[in-house]
């Protein structure tokens, strides 16, 4: 075998062998993380429900946006006051929708504060929490009860 043909074939196998290595990448994507807590306030009985949503998210660099929707898991929610979050909040028909256009890179926190209406009767409020995340295209759901 001359040299020509022996380096063809040292490439092809090189190529090969490199291929699926070269191919391959990380499909793994992590949208940010959410939380969810609550309590409720009144000196005597309970008149609201304060209500913490924090985005940790998990890159350093600015990522599109999320929409995280709130619902009781009976009854309606009613917005009292809201304080922090950036983005947009919406409230409707017993539904909050708090909109990002981006998710800022780590160390950055975003975080809403909402003071909601205590339901009547109840000793507890369900809170069921839904964060879809543009970038990752994937649907996040936490349910939080909340003593009263």
């Amino acid at each position: 075998m001359s040299i020509l043909p022996r380096a063809l074939v040292v490439v092809c196998t090189a190529a090969c062998i490199a291929a699926p290595a070269a191919f391959a990448h990380t499909a793994t994507k992590y949208g940010p993380d959410l939380t969810v807590t609550g309590q409720g306030q009144g000196a005597t009985s309970t008149t609201s429900v304060a209500l913490h949503l924090t985005l940790s998210p998990s890159y350093s660099t600015a990522k599109p946006g999320v929409v995280v929707t709130m619902r009781s898991c009976g009854g309606a929610l009613k917005l009292l006051r809201r304080a922090g979050g950036g983005g947009s909040l919406h409230a409707g028909k017993g539904t909050l929708v708090w909109s990002l256009s981006a998710v800022p890179g780590r160390p950055a926190k975003p975080k809403l504060n909402l003071i909601l209406a205590a339901p009547k009767g109840r000793k507890k409020l369900c809170v069921s929490t839904s964060m879809y995340d543009n970038y990752t295209r994937k649907t996040v759901n936490i349910r939080t009860p909340i003593q009263l």
